[in-house]
């Protein structure tokens, strides 16, 4: 079937105000849309952003090719409580706001008319996340056309079975007639590898290539649905030759070879953008984790789009997928535990189906953090959704998030349902994670291994959030189990990785979390003047704070910790704690590392004491100071600190090995007086799609480039020729400033603009200015 994206020219406006309709594209974040609420109830869990109850409309005009013509409409993503209408007529819809699904249009269009094609879409209920979920169609939608007998979307599926030699299983799954033919081929690099016949076969591929994170080789299959000589239809799909095995003994296995996870968790949305999912915002972030030493993400905690998958597939990125945060008991007050008893096993097989042939897909994850896992019940829906799992699939292993605390707190709660009281796990859960390193403490294996044994003993490799102390008595009980930290707390980064490395049994780290997200407001946020703060922070906190990547897609000094101990960064990394806030009591929030900053730009601040570390690979580590040597220190974990009364100059490191040789240096320098603008895009030429996107910093520097990141301006983006301003916004966790006005206060010294391409080819200027200042500008060639 042919599947064309029809995101343009959708009518959208907000239940109740039909006079303020808005032509839009898709993807569209409704809840981006929406003022902030300082008191919202349970506003920090979604940035103080509320919910509400939107309409989307768009005319498919009937044309007589789609007479006789099977046609359905595909979506990738809408949050929450869909229902799809043709003509008024409700055709399809859905409820979880994670999952693609179809609603066929088949004998159902008018021809020679306008058909309107409805989506209501209800988030008004809230708070039913524990983030940022955003609200409406936020993924892209497809129309799927051809004839009556054709080959099904996601209908074919590909199954490695043998790696030496290369071999696949393939099915297909197509409304076909007896005397129809399928013929196959499957292409590599646009040429023919190897070519079979019929809807279900074994074939060996010569010289097959196998995928990897680091190989990331991958095929095409084609199918051609025949009569006779005459082509009915054709599909194709990419996928990778692929091996997944696991045992105590050599641990987690691609094709053969052991692999360790270094891993971080992401949430769904992209900063300024949103829920929304464009390829160029999924391409960029795991590029960037790629290259900072990433080879796996935890989609967390919910099914991931088809376009990351895309880019995980292409680039070699290792993909734990999610499905759940919650099964029947509830994490807050109006989520997906209302319906999970009638709609999950929906929601998994579509979530296998989309996976099925994405060879970066290496496990499923059945829940995170699920409070029934402390009652008998968990155990017997642990039990179901595995046995769902491997009947659709057999290849990848499974795994469930646990946090031992809410199972246990999950546990005490059962007498007061009994009592007849709401069937709560915790809908204050978030709040209650502030206690989470205490109870910790006090939970031991063995009486975990009494509460929840049975129903992760269904899994193929449990997963342990923030649980590293108990991983030793735990393999000590069950030495056939596998064991992944499936969330970790940053602080505690060294430790954690040292229990991958020296255990065959641990077999990857997954760290909250590798990119900052909304929502969730402050659980990583500096707070000075005080030891002590709260799980999340009051409006208007937006964000997490606890990113390695900080909204933006900027590296914290968390990534560069990460990526030296990964040996993925090969020289010393210089941090410097925010020297404005010298001598303060302060607390970081559990899910930081660190509040230092790349910088020795820190004016007004002459003769305060610098707090200065230095992350690195080698043995130890000499600190200079304007050419004056301030020692030599061992590294520890890493890392060794430093020192000195603040003023402007250059600070320089030079790591050593254990011989005293030299290894590699990297100096922090002053910035100048003068204060400018300065502009950097990412990218000469995007597509003219209407898709693409273009990302164009604006920094505050010194004449020579050099960053000053305590120096902060509003800066004002516009856009000329054939591109629109999306959003402007910046890292700063704590805003009251809008995405969507232009206009926005940079934060350590810059501000990001995103701008998406218009369907015809041109130069697009894009061009900053602040009071007092000369205005920047860049240029990027839009082409087709």
């Amino acid at each position: 079937m042919k599947k064309e994206r029809i995101n343009d020219n959708w009518l959208f406006w907000k239940d109740g105000h039909e006079t303020e309709k808005q032509l839009i594209n898709l993807p569209h974040d409704a809840m981006l849309t929406e003022e902030r609420v300082p008191d919202l109830p349970n506003g920090n869990a979604t940035g103080f952003y509320p919910g509400g109850k939107y309409i989307y409309t768009k005319n498919l005009f009937g044309t007589e090719a789609l007479r006789e013509k099977s046609v359905s409409v595909e979506f990738e993503g809408v949050y929450m409580n869909s229902k799809v209408f043709l003509n008024e007529e409700e055709v399809g819809g859905w409820i979880y706001g994670y999952t693609n699904f179809y609603v066929d249009l088949t004998d159902r269009l008018k021809i020679g008319e306008d058909n309107e094609l409805k989506v209501i879409v209800d988030n008004s209920e809230t708070p039913n996340s524990r983030w940022y979920s955003g609200s409406g169609i936020y993924r892209s939608v497809n129309l799927w056309t051809g004839e009556k007998h054709h080959i099904k979307p996601e209908g074919i599926k590909i199954k490695t079975v043998s790696i030496n030699p290369a071999e696949v299983e393939v099915s297909i799954e197509a409304e076909k007639t007896e005397d129809m033919t399928i013929l196959c081929e499957v292409l590599k690099d646009g040429k023919i590898a190897a070519s079979f016949a019929g809807e279900y076969s074994t074939v060996q591929i010569p010289n097959g290539k196998l995928w990897d994170a680091e190989h990331p080789e991958l095929y095409t299959l084609k199918a051609v649905l025949k009569n006779g000589d005459g082509i009915v239809d054709e599909a194709q799909t990419r996928f990778g030759i692929r091996m997944i095995t696991w045992g105590t003994e050599k641990g987690f296995q691609i094709n053969g070879n052991t692999v360790k996870l270094r891993g971080g968790c992401v949430h769904h949305d992209h900063g300024p953008l949103g829920a929304c999912a464009y390829d160029k915002a999924e391409y960029r972030r795991v590029k960037k984790l790629k290259e900072a030493g990433f080879n796996a993400i935890r989609y967390s905690h919910n099914p991931a789009g088809k376009n990351f998958l895309d880019v995980c597939d292409e680039l070699g990125m290792y993909v734990l997928d999610e499905t759940f945060d919650q099964w029947e008991l509830s994490q807050s007050p109006y989520d997906y535990s209302q319906y999970f008893a009638k709609e999950w096993k929906k929601d998994v097989t579509a979530l296998v189906s989309k996976d099925y042939n994405h060879p970066c897909v290496v496990m499923y994850c059945i829940g995170n953090e699920i409070t029934d896992t402390g009652l008998p019940s968990g155990a017997e829906i642990s039990r179901m959704l595995n046995e769902a799992f491997h009947q659709l699939d057999s290849t990848r292993p499974t795994t469930i998030a646990v946090n031992s605390m809410l199972s246990v707190l999950a546990a005490k709660q059962a007498e007061k349902r009994k009592a007849g009281e709401k069937n709560v796990g915790s809908e204050d859960v978030n709040d209650i994670l502030t206690l989470l390193p205490k109870i910790m403490a006090s939970i031991t294996p063995e009486n975990l291994e009494t509460l929840i044994g049975e129903c992760i003993s269904y899994v193929d490799i449990p997963g342990y959030n923030y649980g590293h102390n108990l991983y030793e008595g735990t393999h000590k009980l069950a030495p056939k189990r596998l064991i992944l930290s499936t969330e970790t707390f940053p602080k505690t980064m060294d430790t954690n990785w040292a229990a991958v490395e020296q255990n065959d049994y641990v077999i990857g780290d997954f760290m909250w979390t590798a990119w900052d997200y909304l929502g969730e407001a402050g659980v990583g946020l500096p707070v000075y003047g005080t030891t002590q703060a709260p799980f999340s922070k009051d409006y208007p906190c937006l964000t997490a704070a606890c990113g390695s990547f900080d909204l933006t897609g900027f590296p914290e000094s968390q990534a560069y910790y990460s990526a030296v101990m990964w040996g993925a960064y090969d020289k010393p990394y210089i941090g410097v704690r925010p020297v404005n806030h010298s001598g303060e009591e302060y607390t970081l929030g559990r899910w930081r590392l660190t509040d230092s900053l790349n910088c020795w730009t820190w004016p007004g601040q002459e003769g305060r004491e610098a707090e200065i570390e230095v992350y690195s690979i080698g043995d130890s580590v000499e600190l200079f100071q304007d050419g004056q040597s301030m020692g030599r220190k061992p590294l520890e974990a890493y890392k060794c600190d430093f020192h000195t009364a603040y003023r402007p100059g250059v600070l320089e490191a030079v790591c050593y090995d254990s011989d005293g040789k030299e290894i590699a240096r990297d100096s922090l320098v002053t910035a100048g007086e003068e204060t400018r603008l300065t502009i950097l895009k990412e990218d000469d030429v995007i597509r003219a799609d209407g898709e693409d996107l273009a990302y164009v910093t604006v920094y505050i520097t010194d004449e020579k480039g050099n960053l000053k990141m305590m120096t902060n301006r509003k800066i004002s983006v516009t856009v000329e020729g054939p591109g629109r301003l999306l959003a402007v916004g910046s890292g700063n966790p704590e805003t009251e400033e809008k995405f969507t006005d232009g206009v926005y206060t940079s934060w350590h010294g810059r501000v990001i603009a995103i701008i998406r391409s218009e369907k015809e080819a041109g130069r697009i200027k894009v061009t900053a200015s602040a009071e007092g200042m000369e205005s920047v500008s860049a240029e990027i060639m839009s082409d087709i």
